[in-house]
């Protein structure tokens, strides 16, 4: 085996890539150098030692399994045919790498051979992506998919929060009497002020038209979420001004909070939403179930 693996390690060392042969015992039997390069690890440093090292915690146990199964039955992969996944480096930091495995049977005994490829780029143009998908491409804050996302991931963790479903009252006018610019401009306007009132944990998202939704992370008192409607009614109320327009909108704001109001996304936002309905038909700007 160590002869075959010198005679091999010349044209490893060559790839421009990572390279790791792991045995049976998913021990690493072979490392080659540019393995220092993507992951810190000197080839020494990574001989004889367990594979687990260069995945992070939370992947060991899901990769054991898949490993055990391409290991038997698998058949060899290319660049590309896999999801982005993380490799572990020497400092303990997540590394984005994409990985190409082959079975590898050398003497009688079958190895696993894997390159392995920096794909740090990768992940920024997917992060690039993904946050132009999720994003109002008029106001720049997020849309209804970033929304979903989050009310899904906190409703599956049974992690408290509530939204404010928001109406512009008197916008109408500004499209129909200055143009969809200038409508564009007060919506940019007031997804701005929005922005400016939420925390680095809560969401300010634009739904469609001109209806907006705050989710307010972990807030679930009545009373708190009644003061949150009355400064976020205040600041789309203050006056703006457009070049030479100077105008106000004013807003309608129904209130919704899980689990008390639904166990789903549609069930809370319809809640929040008919709650609005109800404050515009009243004519008081938000309205809350107590």
């Amino acid at each position: 085996m160590k002869d075959t693996l010198l005679a091999l390690s010349d044209l490893l060392n060559m790839l421009p890539d990572a390279v790791v042969i792991v045995d049976c015992n998913g021990r690493i039997t072979f490392a080659n150098r540019h393995i220092e390069g993507l992951l810190g690890y000197t080839p020494r440093e990574l001989e004889k030692q367990p594979l687990e090292r260069l995945i992070p915690e939370q992947y060991r146990a899901q990769h054991k399994v898949h490993i055990a199964r391409f290991r038997e039955h698998g058949q060899a992969m290319a660049m590309g045919d896999r999801p982005l996944i993380y490799g572990l480096d020497k400092s303990g930091n997540e590394i984005p790498i994409s990985v190409s495995i082959a079975n590898l049977d050398l003497d009688g005994e079958r190895f696993s051979i894997a390159v392995m490829h920096d794909s740090g780029e990768i992940q920024s143009e997917i992060t690039q992506v993904t946050s132009r998908a999720e994003s109002d491409l008029l106001t720049g804050i997020g849309n209804r998919l970033r929304l979903s996302q989050v009310l899904q991931t906190k409703i599956d963790k049974s992690c408290p929060f509530s939204l404010l479903y928001l109406d512009l009252e008197k916008f109408k006018p500004f499209n129909d009497n200055y143009g969809h610019e200038v409508g564009d401009k007060v919506l940019q306007i007031v997804a701005r002020r929005l922005k400016a009132l939420v925390r680095s944990e809560d969401l300010a998202v634009r739904v469609g038209g001109d209806e907006f939704v705050l989710y307010l992370d972990g807030l679930v008192d009545s009373g708190i979420l009644e003061q949150r409607a009355t400064t976020v009614a205040d600041s789309v109320a203050r006056r703006f001004h457009i070049g030479d327009l100077s105008g106000t909108v004013g807003v309608n704001i129904g209130g919704a909070t899980f689990p008390r109001d639904g166990d789903n996304e549609q069930d809370l936002i319809n809640v929040a939403d008919q709650n609005m309905y109800q404050a515009k038909q009243a004519g008081i700007p938000y309205k809350i179930r107590q």
